[in-house]
């Protein structure tokens, strides 16, 4: 028995080898919670503004190093709230109804950043360096 053969269509062997992983690289996460207490009473834009600043300078840091930016946050708490959050774009900012007009003199800001393709000490290290940095602001 022999193979036919077309002259249009010649046989060729192809292999072809597709490999898709499910496994994703696991993601940097820096989380932490402050308890800040000031000589005297600062203002809650004053404290928008250092923390706005520091979401602002981790999420550059990360595009700038071709990185993806999983989520930015910011939560602090007092007698009135504020919340910061970025997914690599604009900056989102909800806070309580009073928030604009309070002065505090202690706050506790609770940070988290999630960063695809750093390590989680390369982030921890840079956030830690920036957050205090902005917090020095104030």
């Amino acid at each position: 028995m022999s193979e036919q053969q077309h002259e249009h269509f010649p046989m060729h062997s192809h292999q072809h080898s597709h490999e898709f992983s499910n496994e994703q690289p696991d993601p940097a996460i820096f989380s932490e919670t402050h308890s800040l207490v000031f000589l005297e009473k600062v203002s809650s834009e004053k404290i928008q503004q250092a923390l706005t600043l520091w979401v602002e300078e981790i999420r550059d840091w990360a595009k700038g190093n071709a990185y993806l930016v999983g989520h930015i946050k910011i939560f602090v708490e007092g007698q009135e709230n504020l919340w910061l959050s970025s997914t690599g774009g604009n900056i989102n900012i909800k806070y309580s109804p009073e928030w604009s007009e309070w002065f505090t003199d202690k706050v506790s800001p609770s940070v988290t950043a999630i960063i695809f393709g750093t390590t989680k000490e390369t982030l921890g290290e840079v956030a830690q360096v920036r957050l205090q940095a902005c917090l020095d602001y104030l």
